[in-house]
């Protein structure tokens, strides 16, 4: 029986030997899943492991979609989606569909692509976020502003709301996304709401210190 736990602890040093060696002959990396069901080459993709992403890559297997959309390999999802097109708008294991994992890691051809298949960016997810893709391309820390702008055309309610009340706009402001909030704001995003602690997008923009940003929804209205 193969020590997941083992294995995944083996990926923290971002050592490859040490992680190849920890896994068994065999064993597939986007089998391995961790105890929220994330696979071993998402763990690595969702903690910086660029090392060890790399050398999971290298063994050159086939990969699943999610992977793919995450990884922004336009081929792979293809490929995935000539495998399995009902696999679209299923989620994945740890709760994201691949349209969520191309718009959270910024891969605008990917999300495209994924549009154009017919993948649905009303669909909420079922991690700790509770959240659609929109939502997911404004999160983090990277300006995603091909991918809000290509999400926006295919989102029906652009203030829909994930856990906390937040908005893509609230989100998009406390990131200091500034050409993502121009977006929202142009596509007719409502400046004016306020998530469950009463802080709107401006209160958000002054928290984080986005001075630009506080000073365009200064100005929204």
């Amino acid at each position: 029986m193969i020590d997941v736990a083992a294995v995944f602890a083996a990926t923290q040093d971002d050592d490859p030997t040490r992680l190849l060696a920890a896994l068994p002959s065999g064993a597939s990396p986007f089998a391995l899943r961790d105890r929220d069901g994330v696979s071993l080459v998402l763990h690595c993709l969702y903690n910086g492991l660029k090392r060890n992403l790399d050398a999971l890559l290298a063994r050159d297997e086939a990969l699943p979609l999610h992977e793919a959309a995450a990884l922004g390999d336009d081929a792979a999802v293809a490929a995935a989606l000539e495998r399995s097109p009902a696999a679209l708008h299923l989620l994945s294991p740890d709760g994201w569909t691949a349209l969520h994992l191309a718009a959270f890691f910024g891969r605008p051809s990917t999300v495209t692509l994924l549009l154009a298949r017919g993948a649905d960016a009303a669909l909420w997810s079922r991690a700790f976020e509770h959240n659609l893709p929109l939502h997911a391309a404004c999160a983090g820390r990277t300006e995603k502003a091909e991918v809000v702008r290509a999400l926006i055309a295919a989102t029906r309610d652009l203030d829909a709301r994930q856990g906390g009340g937040w908005t893509p706009l609230m989100l998009a402001s406390a990131n200091g996304m500034a050409a993502a909030v121009q977006l929202l704001l142009a596509a007719g995003a409502d400046w004016t709401l306020a998530n469950d602690h009463g802080k709107t997008a401006l209160d958000l923009a002054r928290e984080h210190g986005h001075t630009a940003i506080a000073e365009r929804l200064a100005h929204a209205g």
